[in-house]
């Protein structure tokens, strides 16, 4: 893992673009909570949620890591959970995926979304069963 380009993603909250081999290293390296885009780069919806991402991934750094991955390039990583649709947005937590979006977001309700996982993160670090949590993205 390039560990200094990595965490300076981390630290300034750009989005960091994730392949097969750099997305175990950022699900599992860090505490804080990982939300990693899946994307096509012909998904209309996909371009449309890429300025909300990128937004949410400036506004929000200090709590989650925001990542992406082109699902048609590393189909086998996107076959390996269980992506059916793009854009997919996949929470991880521990390095554990524990909450899913499909399609596109309004902005608040994925922000909202990322904010009630963001506290109940520690409910899941370290534990080895997923945490209880029906998502509303009412905040």
């Amino acid at each position: 893992m390039e560990s200094e380009t990595h965490w300076r993603h981390i630290v300034t909250g750009e989005i960091i673009e994730l392949d097969t081999g750099s997305f175990a290293d950022v699900v599992n390296g860090t505490e804080k909570l990982v939300i990693v885009e899946f994307y096509t780069t012909s998904c209309p919806n996909c371009r449309t949620m890429e300025p909300v991402f990128q937004e949410l991934a400036g506004e929000m750094a200090e709590y989650a890591v925001f990542a992406r991955i082109n699902a048609q390039v590393h189909h086998s990583i996107a076959q390996s959970h269980g992506v059916m649709g793009v854009p997919t947005f996949k929470f991880f937590c521990g390095g554990r995926p524990i909450a899913e979006d499909v399609g596109a977001q309004h902005a608040t309700m994925l922000r909202n979304t990322i904010k009630d996982l963001v506290k109940r993160r520690t409910e899941c670090i370290g534990k080895s069963t997923p945490i209880s949590y029906e998502m509303d993205g009412y905040g």
